[in-house]
């Protein structure tokens, strides 16, 4: 019963998550830059290897060939006037491992209190990079 419970409340986590990422592309240039708490995106070398797997195997993306990867991938976040991260919305790559591995990343260091809003917009929106470089 244990077991029940544990993977239905896991099933429930990752759902409320998968609802807090989302892709989409546009000019996104208006909107400010995120405040970051230590100046730098930090990712585990895991969920880094994802991405750089998908994008150098299934994917190809540009800038990527079966050696190596170096990509930028712009990614928004919402914040709510209170600070609390409302969502994430990771630029369309046409990579959907790709993407959610960013999206479940960038969302987990938000809610950490590693991006920050600046209040530089009222709207809540802030915008961030990913920047991979893997030969």
């Amino acid at each position: 019963m244990k077991w029940i419970l544990f993977s239905a409340a896991a099933a429930m986590a990752t759902a409320a998550s998968a609802q807090s990422v989302s892709v989409a592309s546009g000019d996104w240039s208006d909107i400010p830059r995120i405040g970051r708490h230590n100046g730098s995106l930090v990712v585990s070398p895991a969920v880094a290897g994802q991405i750089a797997d998908a994008l150098t195997g299934e994917c190809r993306s540009p800038g990527a060939s079966k050696t190596y990867v170096s990509v930028r991938i712009p990614f928004l976040v919402e914040f709510a006037p209170t600070g609390e991260v409302k969502q994430v919305v990771v630029h369309n790559v046409n990579c959907p491992r790709a993407e959610a591995a960013l999206g479940g990343a960038v969302l987990q260091i938000a809610k950490s209190g590693e991006y920050r809003p600046t209040g530089e917009n009222q709207v809540g929106w802030y915008l961030g990079e990913f920047e991979i470089n893997q030969h």
